[in-house]
């Protein structure tokens, strides 16, 4: 089949579809938990790669197709296109991103079904990995097996990259995959697409509609650590100050005093610009007069932690160490301290805010670990990648409004890739509601069965849309439903 003959693609039966989410709810099965960093199940990475094979038999034997097992875990799917044969006017290539491994679960805590018993109950799939990320990854490979199934002639040659350690830092494996391009000649990819933000239900207020998010870009992270040094001594006899009341004083003077709001300054302006024309009429007057009334928006995102995380640099205090025995005063105490960087603001910037809000030379401050947020990508209807993913959106949630996502205070494997695409774009297409939004690393993390159809149908339109010329990326094209 080739692209003139996307007609001809059937729809699946109700039998096919339960045979994909059956797919799911084995792999939801295998225990690929990331522990911390270099800490992970690499027997259960292996079961997964094997899982892939058995359930995807076309892909993994097609001649077109090439797989690559990077550093021992991840993998990395190379489907050539009929375009690489021509010499001009040929696009280059993107890639679909996902990831192998989820966090790990309390015990005891899950209600309907255990996190690792991958059952589908009522119509719902229940599994850790359901939404966060193995839906992604089967979704992606149901879709290139469904397509070579009927036969079709992929014209563009694109990747397909499962990351093994994105939930403790992605340096094992989408780092090692960015390596591996690099290496075989690769330096530039059309665009990245990987998980992120969903096609929200009764999540933003004031809006009806369904409001597909296609994430611009994510927050950085910076992990610092504040260290007061004083002298020790015996609880009888205690000074006016110590160590642990420093630092506590310090705490405290974080946590009162937030960073400044960046409204205005990253992509969350645009984010209500894009949703004013369908929210309700309240709601509509303030996020269609931002030039006037951005202030008060900023001040009603700020009264919700969810909400006012989107538009400022955020503030945890993760670890306290202090004390060792009860009657002794410690001569030192630390606090860790976790920052999610907004996108307009600096590593620089975050710590002389730190310093000036606690007032206090005694607080030493330690950059552990640092990472800058990611830069924000172009968006918009004149911008050809963008606008692919939207229109394939629309395809699916033909009702629902596109917007383009604020910073992810969460961080993707997308950060790994930055030196080789400024198209990078977050979406894990399926509905999440207030019910559903509580699993992601939570309890009863769950799929329905018909959501998860609709993933796979997202993969196929937009495999079948990157296929068009530049400018072909339409919502009327390809609209033939699986």
């Amino acid at each position: 089949m080739n692209r003139k003959d996307v007609a001809s693609i059937p729809q699946l039966d109700r039998e096919r579809i339960h045979q994909r989410a059956e797919r799911l709810a084995k792999a939801l099965t295998i225990q690929t938990i990331s522990w911390e960093r270099d800490v992970f199940e690499t027997e259960a990475l292996l079961q997964l790669h094997q899982h892939l094979k058995n359930s995807f038999p076309l892909l993994h034997s097609s001649p077109s197709i090439e797989v690559n097992v990077i550093n021992g875990y991840s993998l990395l799917y190379k489907i050539r296109g009929s375009n690489d044969d021509k010499a001009e006017n040929v696009l280059p290539p993107y890639m679909l991103a996902a990831h192998l491994d989820v966090v790990p679960v309390a015990n005891g805590t899950w209600k309907v079904a255990e996190p690792f018993e991958g059952r589908i109950i009522d119509g719902v799939i229940y599994g850790r990995g359901a939404l966060d990320d193995k839906s992604s990854v089967m979704g992606i490979l149901e879709a290139v097996e469904f397509l070579i199934e009927n036969n079709y002639t992929f014209q563009r040659t694109f990747y397909i990259g499962f990351g093994h350690d994105e939930e403790v830092s992605g340096f094992e494996g989408a780092g090692h995959i960015a390596k591996h391009l690099k290496s075989t000649g690769v330096n530039h990819l059309d665009f990245v697409l990987d998980e992120g933000y969903f096609v929200l239900e009764d999540l933003v207020e004031g809006v009806d509609e369904l409001v597909s998010v296609i994430g611009v870009t994510e927050k950085g992270y910076a992990t610092l650590e504040l260290n007061v040094e004083m002298s020790p001594g015996h609880s009888s006899i205690p000074p006016k100050e110590t160590a642990i009341g420093v630092l506590a004083k310090a705490v405290s003077a974080l946590e009162t005093n937030p960073h400044p709001s960046m409204f205005g300054n990253g992509p969350e302006m645009d984010f209500f610009s894009y949703i004013s024309p369908s929210a309700n009429i309240g709601h509509s007057v303030i996020f269609s007069n931002l030039w006037l009334l951005s202030p008060l928006l900023s001040e009603i995102l700020a009264r919700n932690p969810v909400t006012d995380a989107i538009q400022r640099t955020t503030t945890a205090v993760t670890i306290i160490q202090g004390g060792y025995k009860h009657n002794v005063i410690p001569g030192s105490a630390s606090a860790t301290v976790n920052h999610r960087i907004h996108p307009a603001d600096s590593l620089d910037q975050v710590i002389e805010h730190n310093r000036r809000v606690i007032n206090d030379p005694r607080v030493h401050i330690k950059v552990i670990d640092y990472y800058p947020p990611t830069p924000i990508s172009p968006y918009g209807q004149d911008v050809s990648p963008f606008n692919l993913i939207a229109s394939s959106v629309k395809q699916i949630y033909p009702s629902s409004v596109i917007a383009p996502g604020s910073c992810s205070p969460a961080n993707t494997d997308l950060r790994r890739y930055v030196e080789l695409s400024d198209h990078l774009y977050r979406i894990t297409p399926t509905v999440l509601t207030p019910v559903t939004r509580g699993g992601i690393h939570g309890d009863d993390e769950q799929i329905t069965v018909e959501h998860y159809h609709n993933f796979i149908r997202f993969y196929v339109a937009l495999v079948l849309n990157a296929d068009q010329p530049v400018g072909g990326h339409s919502a009327s094209r390809h609209h033939r439903e699986l």
